[in-house]
This record gives C-alpha cells, structure tokens and sequence, in this order.
C-alpha cells in the first residue's frame, strides 16, 4: 500500500508526460467529453460546478462550451480561509485571478452558489470511486458539506481499479468516475 503522497507523486509525473503528447491528451478529453455531455448526470443537471483546469488536467473550456450550449450554467471555485471554497457563476463578464494555487478564480460578486452536479478535480481515480487529489482537502470538506452528484473525468493515466493507498474517513466517495 502507498501513502497517498507517492501516489500523488506518480499521478502527476502520468499527466506531465500525457502533457507532452497533445494529440493523445486531446483524444482522450474529447472521449471524456462526449461522454459526459451523454450522461445522465449531466443531462439531469442544470448548474454545474468545476474548476478551471492547469495544463496537466482535462481541458476544460470545452466542457464550459458545451455547458453553456445546452443551456446549464457553470459555477466555479473560489478557495477561502480555513481550506474552505465557495462557487460562483462564471460568465462572460466574470474577473478571474491567479490564485497563490497558481489557478484562476472568480472574483467575489453576489452569493455563492451551490451546483446539483461537481466535476470532481483529482489526480488519481480508483474506478470505484476514489481520489487522490491535490493535497489540499477543500473538495471533500466541500462535497462533505453539500449533497449533489458527482463525477470525475479520468484519462488513461489517472485510473485504478482499486485505491492502492488507505482512504481516509473524510475521504468522499464520487458517484461516477467517466474514463476515457
């Protein structure tokens, strides 16, 4: 069994050298799009929660394009003291900022929002339904603190069968894991 930090460690090493192969990454995110956009999670959910990706991770700005074409609306994460996070609607008009994270996030306008669907960030995924993610903790405290579904899009290199690292007691369990 490995601590989740040396699987965290070999998760990121994975996606830096998918990053350097362009055509394969993107195959892979138009698999995991289009399997999104057909399932039922997404197809039953009309505000959808997701963070905006770091060039490792699945792209992103499609996903926002087709959320919006279908007519959902996209909330994104602001983090806040305490590891906690609050989401806002991205539109348009939205300010962004790096956070001290190195991603972009919303400016504060309005009341956050909770989504009825999470895309669930992580580095490694157990086709069970398990993460490692980035170290921080704020998804689960998040998805702890609020009821919605949730799913992952994981390319070739973020999958196992089953976590071969100890989950934790505040560790949440994702409902759908999407593989490309």
């Amino acid at each position: 069994m490995q601590t989740k930090q040396q699987v965290r460690q070999q998760g990121l090493a994975a996606l830096q050298r998918l990053a350097q192969q362009p055509a394969n990454k993107q195959q892979q995110e138009a698999i995991l799009l289009q399997k999104l956009i057909d399932s039922a999670a997404f197809q039953s959910a009309t505000v959808i929660g997701m963070t905006l990706n770091q060039p490792i991770e699945v792209a992103t700005q499609p996903i926002i394009e087709a959320t919006q074409a279908a007519g959902k609306r996209i909330v994104v994460p602001r983090t806040l003291p305490k590891r906690q996070m609050a989401f806002y609607e991205l539109t348009p008009t939205t300010v962004l900022e790096r956070s001290h994270f190195g991603v972009l996030e919303p400016q504060i306008t309005g009341e956050p929002i909770v989504p009825d669907l999470m895309i669930v960030p992580g580095v490694v995924f157990s086709l069970d339904g398990w993460r490692v993610g980035f170290g921080g903790g704020y998804y689960d405290r998040y998805l702890a603190a609020h009821q919605m579904n949730t799913v992952a899009l994981a390319l070739k290199p973020q999958q196992v069968k089953v976590p071969d690292w100890s989950v934790d007691q505040f560790d949440v369990n994702l409902k759908h894991i999407i593989t490309a």
